[in-house]
C-alpha cells in the first residue's frame, strides 16, 4: 500500500490496481469464461487499448486475448511466460525476466492468423524514492525491466504501445516506457566471419604443426631417422629453458624478452662467473656457499629438461623450428614441464598465480553485480552489503594484485637489462633500442588483440536468452569496435572520457605496463652511470605521483562509499600510468638491488624477523571491519600511501626468498604445481572477465546470490579460465613467443 501511495503521490489521481486485480476478475480472465472478453471489453481492447498498434499485431493480439478467455493452453502458456511482480523487490530485483524458453514454445495452433511467441523486454522508468536502490552504484537511473511474450509479428513499436496502454489502464501514466527490445532474425556480419576465418586458419596451422611434430617424434623414436648429428649441446648460460619441446632457443640479448608480470618467457640461469641470475619467468637465483637455497623447495619428481635434451633434438632449419614452435605437443610439454635450474628461485611463480587468482576472485563479485545494462542478481542489495563484512575485505582490496604485477615486471626488466649492459660494458645502440620496444609490443599484443577480436565480433553470436542481446552484448561493445586501433597501440587508457577503457576495461593494466616500460630506459640509463642520480629521479617521480594521485582522488572521493568512488576515479586516476607508477618504481629499485647483490647476503636474525613482521603487518594494513566511513583527507592518504607499502612488502618477500630467508613462505610459494599455471596467467587475465559476462548473461533467470553461491562461482570460473587459457595459449601465445625467439634472436 505504501508503494501505491507513493505512485499516487507522483502524479496519478486514482489507482485502480486493486479493483482490476481482484480474485474474481483473475478467475474470469484465466479460468476461462469467454463471456468476460465479449461485448464491451473486447470492443475496448480492439478500438481503444490498441489504437497505436499495427493491424497485423492487433489481429494477433486479439487472437491471444480471445484464446486466453477461452482457456486455451497455448494462450495460458503465453500469459504465463510474461514477467510478473517477483519477490525481493526491495533487495533490488527490478529485472523481471519472465520465461524465455516457454515463450519460444508458444504456437497458436489452429487459430487464424497463426503465430509464434516472441520474447521482448520493456524498460520502464522508476521514480526516485519508490525503491531503495538509488544508493547502489550504477542504479541511480535504474529502470524496471519486464520480459513479455508477444505475437511474432508485433514490432518493437507495437510492444511499446501495448506497454504504454497497459500502464495507462492502471493509471500509472507517469511511468515512462524508456525502451523496448525484441528478438529478431539477425545473422552474423562480415566481421564475425573474418574473425572466425582467422581463428580456423590458426587452428589448422597448429594442427598441421602438431602432426608434423608427432610424425617427427615417431620416426626418430623408431630409429628411421638419425638425429644424432642435429643434437645441440645445452649451454645453460645462454639458452632459454623455454620448454621441453626440444627447441633450445638462444636467449635474446636485446630488450623485449623480459617478463611482463604475467609472462613466463625465458630462463636465464647462472651467469658466466657463477653468480646467481634471474630467470625470465621471475625466478632469481639463490645460493649459499655454492648450494642452492631453494633446492628442497623444488619437487623431487619435477622433470629435468636437460636430461631429455638428447631425446628429441631441435630441427636444424629455421622453418623446422618455426613449425615445431607451433606444435601443441611441444607447447603442452612446455606448459607442464616444472623443471627449473637449481639456482632459480621459484617464489615468483607462486606470487604470480596467487595474484591472478586474487584478481579473478574480485572480478567474480564485480561482474556478478554488473549493472551496465540491468541488474543480474535478484538480491543486489544483499551482495552490496557483503562489502561491510570483514570477510569481504580481501575481495575489495584485490586491486593491489595488479601492483604486484607492476613490481615484478619492473624488477625483471631492470635486473636483466643492467646485467646485459654490465657484460657488454655499454648501453644499447639504436638497433637494440628498437628491439627493446618492438619485441615487448610483439610479446603482449597478439594475445590481447585475439581476445579483443573474439570478444567484440564473435561472442555476441554465441548465446541467447532473456538477458542476452546480440545488439548490445558485450556491454560497451562499440568502444572496442571504434577503438580497436587504440588497443593495438596500447593507448586505449588515454582515450578521452574513458570510452577506450569501458569495453575491456580491465586491460588498462596491459597498456599501463607497456607505457611504464617505455619510460623506464631513461631511469636505467641514468642508473647505469649514476645510481644515486637515478634514485633521486625515482624518488621525485614517486612524490609527483603521490601529489597528482592525491589531488585527483580527493576531488572525486565520495564520503563513505568506496565503490562509487572507484567508479568516479576510474578514468582520471585508476587507469593512468602517472598514478599507478609507484610499484613500478619500487620494482626498478629492487631490480637494481638484485643486480648489485648477486649472491647471498648475510643478515642477522633480528633483521630477518623484523622484516617479516613489517611485511606481514604492512600487507594487512589495508584491511578493516565494518567499512568505517573515513573523511576525505585520511582516505586519500590511505589510498595513495598503501601502494608504496604494498610494493615494499612484496619486495621484501621476493628479496628474502631470493637470499635464503624465505623459510616456509618460500616453500609454499615454490610449490611445483604453480609452474604450469604461471605460464598461463597472462591469457587467464585477458579472458576471465569475458567468461564471467557470458555466464551471467546466459542465465534464464536471475541468481539469488549468497556467499556460498559466489564461492562456487569463483572456483567454477577459476577452473574454466585456466582451461581456456591453455587452449588460447596453444593457439596464440606460445607459438608467437616461440616465433619471436626464433626470428629475432640476437648474438
Amino acid at each position: 500500500m505504501e508503494v501505491l501511495q507513493t505512485l499516487k503521490d507522483e502524479g496519478s489521481d486514482k489507482v485502480y490496481m486493486w479493483q482490476i486485480l481482484t480474485l474474481p476478475s483473475v478467475q474470469k480472465l484465466i479460468g476461462g469464461g469467454g463471456s468476460y472478453l465479449t461485448g464491451n471489453l473486447r470492443y475496448y481492447l480492439y478500438n481503444d487499448f490498441m489504437t497505436d498498434i499495427s493491424p497485423v499485431c492487433k489481429n494477433q493480439s486479439m487472437v491471444f486475448f480471445d484464446s486466453l478467455g477461452a482457456g486455451k493452453m497455448w494462450a495460458l502458456k503465453m500469459f504465463d511466460a510474461a514477467a510478473k511482480p517477483p519477490r525481493s523487490l526491495f533487495l533490488g530485483n527490478i529485472n523481471w525476466v519472465g520465461n524465455w524458453d516457454q515463450c519460444h514454445q508458444v504456437k497458436s495452433n489452429g487459430s487464424r492468423p497463426e503465430f509464434r511467441g516472441k520474447y521482448c523486454r520493456a524498460s520502464i522508468g522508476i521514480p526516485k524514492g519508490v525503491l531503495p536502490i538509488e544508493n547502489l552504484p550504477g542504479l541511480e537511473n535504474a529502470k524496471l525491466e519486464v520480459g513479455i511474450c508477444f505475437p511474432d509479428q508485433c514490432t518493437e513499436k507495437d510492444v511499446a504501445a501495448h506497454v504504454r496502454a497497459g500502464l495507462d489502464l492502471v493509471t500509472l501514466t507517469f511511468l515512462p516506457v524508456v525502451e523496448v527490445e525484441c528478438e529478431g532474425e539477425e545473422h552474423p556480419d562480415s566481421d564475425f566471419w573474418i574473425v572466425i576465418g582467422v581463428v580456423i586458419g590458426m587452428a589448422v596451422l597448429i594442427a598441421a604443426a602438431t602432426i608434423y611434430d608427432g610424425v617427427r617424434r615417431f620416426m626418430m623414436q623408431s630409429g628411421e631417422v638419425d638425429f644424432q648429428d642435429a643434437t645441440a649441446q645445452r649451454d645453460t648460460s645462454d639458452e632459454i629453458a623455454s620448454s621441453s619441446n626440444d627447441i633450445p632457443l638462444k636467449k635474446l640479448s636485446l630488450g623485449g624478452q623480459e617478463n611482463q608480470g604475467f609472462h613466463n618467457d625465458e630462463t636465464p640461469t647462472a651467469n658466466q662467473n657463477g653468480g646467481p641470475a634471474l630467470q625470465q619467468n621471475g625466478r632469481p637465483a639463490s645460493q649459499q656457499n655454492g648450494t642452492p637455497r631453494n633446492q628442497a623447495a623444488r619437487s623431487a619428481t619435477a622433470p629435468r629438461s636437460a636430461d631429455k635434451q638428447q631425446a628429441v633434438p631441435e630441427p636444424q632449419t629455421t622453418a623446422g623450428k618455426l613449425v615445431v614452435g607451433c606444435s601443441a605437443i611441444a607447447n603442452t610439454e612446455f606448459v607442464f614441464d616444472t623443471y627449473l635450474p637449481d639456482t632459480a628461485i621459484t617464489a615468483l611463480d607462486g606470487i604470480r598465480v596467487i595474484s591472478t587468482t586474487w584478481v579473478i576472485l574480485g572480478h567474480v563479485f564485480n561482474y556478478a553485480t554488473d549493472r551496465s545494462r540491468f541488474v543480474l542478481l535478484e538480491n543486489g542489495i544483499d551482495v552490496w552489503d557483503l562489502q561491510k563484512e570483514f570477510n569481504s575485505q580481501t575481495i575489495i582490496n584485490g586491486t593491489f594484485a595488479v601492483d604486484t604485477f607492476f613490481f615484478m615486471s619492473a624488477l625483471l626488466m631492470t635486473f636483466l637489462t643492467m646485467k646485459k649492459w654490465k657484460r657488454s660494458g655499454k648501453i644499447y645502440g639504436p638497433k637494440e633500442w628498437f628491439f627493446f620496444y618492438f619485441l615487448r609490443w610483439l610479446r603482449i599484443v597478439p594475445a590481447l588483440l585475439f581476445v579483443v577480436a573474439v570478444y567484440t565480433w564473435v561472442l555476441p553470436w554465441v548465446g541467447n536468452g532473456p538477458l542476452w542481446s546480440t545488439r548490445q552484448f558485450p556491454p560497451n561493445r562499440s568502444d572496442c569496435v571504434n577503438y580497436f586501433w587504440a588497443y593495438a597501440l596500447l593507448i586505449h587508457n588515454f582515450i578521452p572520457n574513458g570510452i577506450g577503457s569501458k569495453c575491456l576495461g580491465y586491460t588498462w593494466y596491459v597498456a599501463n605496463d607497456y607505457q611504464l616500460w617505455a619510460i623506464s630506459p631513461i631511469i636505467m640509463i641514468i642508473m647505469f652511470f649514476s645510481p644515486i642520480a637515478s634514485f633521486i629521479l625515482m624518488f621525485g617521480i614517486v612524490v609527483a605521483s603521490l601529489i597528482a594521485g592525491g589531488y585527483i582522488y580527493q576531488d572525486l572521493y565520495v564520503y563513505g562509499d568506496s565503490i562509487t568512488t572507484l567508479l568516479r576515479v576510474w578514468d582520471d586516476y585508476y587507469v593512468k600510468p602517472y598514478t599507478r607508477c609507484i610499484p613500478w618504481m619500487i620494482g626498478i629499485a629492487f631490480g637494481y638491488l638484485f643486480f648489485k647483490t648477486q649472491g647471498r647476503i648475510r643478515m642477522k636474525a633480528v633483521y630477518v624477523i623484523l622484516g617479516w613482521m613489517l611485511a606481514t603487518a604492512g600487507s594487512f594494513a589495508n584491511f578493516g571491519e565494518g567499512m568505517t566511513k573515513i573523511d576525505t583527507l585520511p582516505h586519500t592518504l590511505y589510498n595513495v600511501l598503501t601502494r608504496i607499502l604494498w610494493a615494499l612488502c612484496i619486495g621484501w618477500v621476493v628479496f628474502a626468498c631470493h637470499k635464503g630467508y624465505g623459510g616456509i613462505v618460500n616453500r609454499l610459494l615454490s610449490w611445483s604445481a604453480y609452474r604450469p599455471l604461471s605460464k598461463m596467467t597472462y591469457v587467464a587475465y585477458l579472458i576471465h572477465p569475458a567468461i564471467m559476462l557470458v555466464y551471467m548473461f546466459l542465465q534464464k533467470s536471475l541468481i539469488f546470490a549468497t556467499e556460498i553461491t559466489l564461492v562456487y562461482l569463483y572456483f567454477g570460473h577459476l577452473i574454466t579460465t585456466f582451461v581456456i587459457a591453455y587452449i588460447i595459449g596453444l593457439l596464440v601465445e606460445f607459438p608467437m613467443a616461440n616465433m619471436q625467439k626464433i626470428l629475432f634472436k640476437q648474438g
